[in-house]
């Protein structure tokens, strides 16, 4: 059995591995050799000791050592270090930037601009593979401004409408699999993401007239359009509104009417409680409790845009959706259309969705399980698979 002494050096030992792997044992392991105080010192006062008593987890742990560590202008392996650590343990490319934005505000502009240029091969591999080939860009959206992806590619573009409270950035897991098979554009609609603070949300039929304005300032005829949720409800009424602009359809967890009572509720809460107020019943309702006690990526994304938002934006979103039934319509919307459903989607209920496809002319049904309301960012992968194949079946219908 171990002395105590050989313990505690396997469990600081352990905690160093733990922030950043075998590569920060490795690091200590050479300090040794160089000087054996400073690194007794490093493993047992600082992940021995002040490290080990934190409560803060391994990730933020990373992130804050990253700002730290570009505050003191260091670019040197340490900044790697802690990036790989920020990685392992869940930090997004975005969260990383962010960081390296902040320190411009608070330490300087050379000394992120310098952080910048030494990350700037993480961040270009990553956004090349999470974003191949796209331009972000600001379009002016009649009377707001959006955040605008776009890749460039060939053929019909696909249009992606984010969910209600989210912005573009809700299709980052999902862009990549689609931006292989030609153009994809994903913006944010009014009231959020860029578009917060526009001037307010009126209607679905709005909604759907900023898409087609949308495709005009891009020069773009027919578009396949792909909506979640809220989205989606902006999908159907473009569909509706602008059928000659449509070529196919995919509606993701909505339906074609809403409780309009509860999503009035929504508005209202938020008007007398405020936007913190919102957070618990929307990531309930939203996400697994698995992957809210993870607090994945997704999660803390959700989560930001929840506290973030203006309670103006939220409550005119939420009466919009309120508003919407066009179940006795959805017989006009000739194209084809991809009605994805999730198993374990308690807002728009498999019940729910198969009823809507059932009164649209040529839609296909099709049930994730597991799948969550946000199964967009929640189960990325099945979502992305049905969606790559609905678009490669109007491909193979085309060329015969």
């Amino acid at each position: 059995m171990p002395d105590t002494e050989d313990t505690k050096t396997i469990m600081d030992r352990r905690e160093a591995e733990g922030l950043a792997g075998a590569n920060m044992l490795g690091l200590l392991d050479e300090l040794e050799h160089v000087s054996h105080p400073l690194s007794r010192f490093l493993l047992e006062d600082g992940f021995g000791s002040l490290f080990a008593d934190s409560i803060m987890e391994y990730r933020n742990w990373a992130l804050i050592t990253l700002a730290s560590l570009i505050a003191f202008g260091d670019t040197g392996d340490q900044l790697q270090v802690y990036l790989k650590a920020a990685v392992q343990h869940g930090a997004t490319d975005d969260e990383i930037l962010s960081v390296v934005n902040h320190a411009c505000l608070y330490a300087g502009a050379p000394r992120a601009v310098n952080a910048a240029r030494h990350l700037a091969g993480f961040f270009t591999g990553e956004r090349q593979q999470r974003l191949p080939g796209v331009v972000e860009k600001t379009i002016r959206i009649g009377d707001y401004e959006s955040a605008v992806w776009d890749n460039g590619g060939e053929g019909t573009p696909i249009v992606l409408i984010h969910a209600l409270d989210m912005d573009h950035r809700f299709w980052r897991v999902v862009y990549p699999s689609l931006a292989r098979l030609g153009r994809v554009i994903a913006y944010d609609l009014r009231g959020h993401g860029r578009g917060r603070g526009a001037p307010a949300t009126t209607s679905l039929d709005q909604l759907a007239d900023d898409t087609r304005t949308l495709l005009d300032l891009l020069n773009i005829k027919k578009a396949d359009v792909y909506g979640a949720s809220y989205g989606g409800a902006v999908a159907q009424y473009f569909a509706l509104n602008h059928p000659e602009r449509l070529r196919s359809l995919a509606l993701l967890a909505t339906a074609g009417k809403s409780p309009r009572e509860a999503l009035e509720g929504r508005a209202v809460n938020a008007e007398q409680h405020g936007m913190q107020a919102q957070l618990a019943e929307s990531l309930i309702r939203w996400f697994l409790p698995a992957t809210i006690a993870n607090n994945t990526w997704e999660v803390r994304y959700a989560r930001q845009c929840v506290e973030r938002a203006r309670v103006e934006d939220w409550a005119a979103a939420w009466r919009a959706m309120a508003r919407r039934d066009v179940l006795d319509r959805l017989k006009e919307i000739k194209v084809p259309t991809l009605v994805l459903s999730g198993k374990q989607d308690f807002s728009s209920t498999p019940a729910m969705m198969e009823d809507t496809a059932r009164r649209l002319p040529d839609a296909e049904y099709k049930l994730i399980d597991p799948g969550t309301h946000m199964m967009v960012m929640e189960q990325p992968e099945p979502v992305a698979a049905a969606l790559v194949a609905f678009r490669q079946s109007l491909s193979a219908i085309q060329c015969r």
